[in-house]
């Protein structure tokens, strides 16, 4: 029997079934929650090849219509023109207003897919089967949708809660070792809102979670997304000043580095080192202990991780995070978070010169 985690939200409560061997029952959750009969599944030709096939045969044997759509993999398919190409496939393929669309896949997928089913006729039924560990701790909860720009990572967007979610452990044994750093780079980011403890259980279960074992995988994915379902259930649209928003923690230096590297480096790579240059901030204002810095930095090492900077101007890094006073949630000791628009371009570069020490 999957885990049941609920995000309970006032308007759309839904639920997350994490487990075990779950994507055969996929058709069957789909009846249970009143899924309309045409169904699109979107994937890319990383998470096609791993579980298009199982999921089309559930939904089949459960009797729904079907329309597989394929999308190239990687972050630069989160753009308007991959959203209109998709517009004009289910345009093409003439499917109607009652349809749902399910997002096969990472983040991307879960993004571009959540963007267009809110979009797509003025809104289809949603369902998100994250098929990476980023997306099953984090991204496919909480019902942001949307794109990047040149100005900027995800500012075209909407929301769109789920009717569920689907995750399946098994779909991570295909993962490649890229992906799975991804994943457990957003996870480090849980132990500095409200759960200090999971940082031990990470170092002690390292390796065990890269090897895919269903077991600390399923105990880190609860944790965090029990986290997040609370802020989330809180704080919807993110409006609150300590809302879901204390989520964000390494993730302004994250999105500049992601985005300055044109998405060579991956989102989780990227807020990885954000988290580890933000708490490097925090150490300097007296707010975060030197070891949890360099706990962070000695799982950097175990991994033998390679990716850095790729070059970036610390100058092009200080403008991208300095521009519109973005907000910094840095980490503090005890779980304990500050939310502040005061970093300045020398604590900046103080916390970035420590990123060229790894």
């Amino acid at each position: 029997m999957p885990e049941t985690i609920r995000v309970r939200l006032k308007d759309n409560p839904y639920p997350i079934y994490l487990g075990k061997k779950l994507v055969s029952s996929l058709g069957q959750l789909c009846r249970q929650h009143r899924v309309p009969d045409h169904v699109v599944v979107l994937s890319d030709t990383n998470s096609s090849a791993a579980a298009l096939s199982k999921v089309l045969t559930s939904l089949k044997l459960a009797e729904f219509k079907t329309l597989s759509l394929i999308m190239p993999a990687g972050e630069r398919q989160k753009s308007p023109d991959r959203v209109s190409r998709l517009h004009s496939a289910l345009l093409k393929a003439r499917i109607p207003r009652q349809a749902a669309l399910i997002a096969l896949g990472g983040g991307v997928v879960g993004d571009v897919g959540g963007f267009v089913a809110s979009t797509y006729r003025r809104g289809l039924t949603f369902v998100q089967c994250p098929t990476t560990l980023l997306s099953q701790v984090d991204s496919s909860v909480g019902g942001k949708n949307g794109v990047n720009h040149p100005r900027g990572k995800n500012v075209i967007g909407s929301y769109l809660q789920p009717a569920f979610v689907l995750s399946d452990v098994n779909l991570l044994a295909t993962l490649p070792r890229r992906e799975m750093i991804t994943g457990l780079g957003e996870i480090l980011k849980y132990p500095f809102v409200g759960d200090p403890s999971l940082l031990g259980y990470i170092e002690t279960n390292l390796d065990r979670i890269m090897n895919c074992e269903p077991k600390p995988i399923l105990t880190v994915a609860k944790r965090c997304l029990r986290i997040k379902t609370r802020l989330v259930a809180g704080d919807e649209k993110e409006l609150q000043p300590r809302g879901r928003n204390l989520l964000n923690v390494g993730h302004v230096i994250g999105h500049a580095l992601e985005t300055l590297s044109r998405y060579r480096l991956h989102h989780g790579e990227a807020v990885f080192l954000g988290i580890i240059a933000e708490g490097w901030i925090s150490v300097h204002r007296g707010w975060l202990s030197e070891d949890d810095v360099f706990r962070l930095i000695a799982i950097y090492r175990r991994l033998l991780c390679r990716f850095g900077l790729h070059g970036i101007s610390t100058a092009s890094i200080i403008r991208f995070a300095s521009s519109a006073r973005q907000k910094f949630v840095l980490p503090a000791d005890n779980g304990k978070l500050f939310i502040v628009n005061d970093v300045t371009a020398k604590e900046l570069r103080k916390g970035l010169s420590f990123l060229d020490t790894l």
